[in-house]
């Protein structure tokens, strides 16, 4: 097998194991009735173990080296409460008042945020096509939220606000911590951002505290998210970049809203028209081509808090 193809099947299974986990996600708060609160409590504190481990255990990275420096150390900080936090909180909220499906896609558009930010920061200058490209995917949005019918909001406006919400704290997680990622590396800095964001998140809902009725499909479902949903996506997707540019694997994370939108309809029965499909066809393609069209291609964490964005 190839370096390319093991970087793209690497990239695609990183990219499809974060839409499933959306959709195991959607499970547990329609069937076990678990809180967002919990699952995102439970999920950063037992992921950002697993992952310090990894970067410990097996790349033999120095974990403890980014608390040296004050300035590193509230870096960090505001990357976990309100890169980490934000994002994760307002992403799995947004999938217990609406759909693993709709959160997704809305998360997805975070690169037009980062764009956006880095307009008025004059990081980068205007382009029509890439201006272009901004207006179709809000155009693409429209589509899906409104399923055609301008006059109304067709899914839950609290969902609406939620996943802009968190496509806005991906745009912040992606653009604040540049500098500690470049001194530190991304599992290191994503490690403690989940630790830490999971540690304080006790204080809101412990782990040891669920509120519901644990079975054992239930533990199930919830050890699937952490391990194979957060802790083996981050690092299927960050070993795929070792053989593939970042540009070819963020395609592959095209793969997380698509397959969440299909899981959707198979698993739930969600009813989705041409219009809808054709807005996420939309969102998929424009996002996709600002994210490779643009020159702010480094290697940042991206919209699910634990990949690269762009």
């Amino acid at each position: 097998m190839s370096d390319k193809v093991k970087g793209i099947l690497l990239a695609a299974g990183g990219g499809s194991l974060w839409g499933i986990s959306g959709i195991l996600a959607q499970l547990l708060f329609a069937v076990y009735t678990v809180s967002s609160e919990w699952l995102v409590s439970t999920r950063l504190l037992m992921a950002g173990i697993l992952i310090l481990f990894y970067s410990r255990a097996v790349k033999r990275e120095d974990i403890f080296g980014i608390f040296r420096e004050s300035g590193d150390v509230i870096r960090l900080l505001l990357f976990a409460v309100f890169g980490m936090v934000s994002c994760q909180y307002l992403f799995f909220k947004a999938i217990e008042v609406s759909s693993a499906s709709l959160a997704a896609i809305l998360q997805f558009t975070a690169p037009i945020f980062v764009y956006l930010y880095m307009l008025i920061k004059k990081e980068k200058r205007f382009n029509p096509a890439e201006g272009g490209l901004v207006l179709a995917t809000f155009a693409g949005v429209l589509l899906i939220v409104t399923k055609g019918e301008f006059s109304r909001i067709a899914v839950s406006p609290l969902g609406l606000v939620l996943g802009i919400g968190s496509a806005i704290g991906v745009a912040f997680y992606t653009l604040q911590p540049r500098l500690i990622l470049k001194k530190y590396g991304s599992s290191v800095v994503v490690g403690w951002g989940m630790f830490i964001g999971g540690v304080l998140f006790q204080f809101i809902h412990p782990f040891w505290a669920p509120g519901f009725a644990m079975t054992a499909q239930s533990v199930l479902l919830t050890g699937a998210i952490i391990l194979f949903g957060t802790a083996v996506a981050f690092l299927a997707y960050l070993e795929s970049v070792k053989y593939i540019e970042a540009s070819l694997a963020s395609v592959m994370t095209a793969l997380e809203p698509l397959l969440a939108a299909i899981l959707s309809v198979l698993v739930f029965g969600t009813a989705s028209g041409f219009v809808e499909w054709l807005g996420i066809a939309i969102v998929l393609g424009s996002v996709l081509l600002l994210s490779n069209f643009s020159r702010f291609k480094e290697k940042i964490p991206s919209r699910e808090c634990g990949k690269e964005i762009l």
